[in-house]
């Protein structure tokens, strides 16, 4: 728990990052200022945003992905996901993507926003059952 107490603090310091929580027929978004930090009391998590917050059972995460993947939108989506026991996905947390500016629009690469995920993903890679995955054709 621990590891992912440590992933969700990291996660919490980076702007714009957007957390979705849940998947299938209903998704919440919201994105993170960068200030606010989790809160966490015994296996739950806290993150807060200016409206409204979320609490996460961090007892029932039972691992975390790094992941790159391909979007419809950008040539690339990079992206935490935690999943429970069953492989299901609970929290998504979307990295300022590196091909879009803040209006979601396409942009020429920005190299800094990559180097985001890149150094998170090497501090949090491999430590308890954190991992990196490349969903990527070709």
């Amino acid at each position: 728990m621990q590891s992912f107490q440590e992933l969700l603090k990291d996660l919490a310091r980076i702007p714009r990052m957007l957390f979705v929580v849940g998947g299938g027929a209903c998704v919440s978004e919201m994105y993170a200022d960068g200030k606010t930090a989790p809160k966490f009391n015994g296996h739950w998590a806290m993150m807060e945003a200016e409206s409204w917050h979320f609490h996460l059972d961090l007892s029932l995460v039972k691992s975390a992905q790094f992941v790159e993947a391909e979007d419809h939108g950008a040539p690339v989506l990079y992206y935490v996901r935690l999943a429970d026991d069953k492989d299901e996905t609970i929290l998504r947390c979307y990295f300022p993507n590196p091909y879009l500016d803040e209006d979601d629009k396409r942009v020429a690469f920005q190299a800094e926003k990559l180097k985001v995920f890149e150094d998170i993903r090497s501090e949090h890679e491999g430590k308890g059952p954190i991992t990196y995955v490349k969903r990527l054709k070709g």
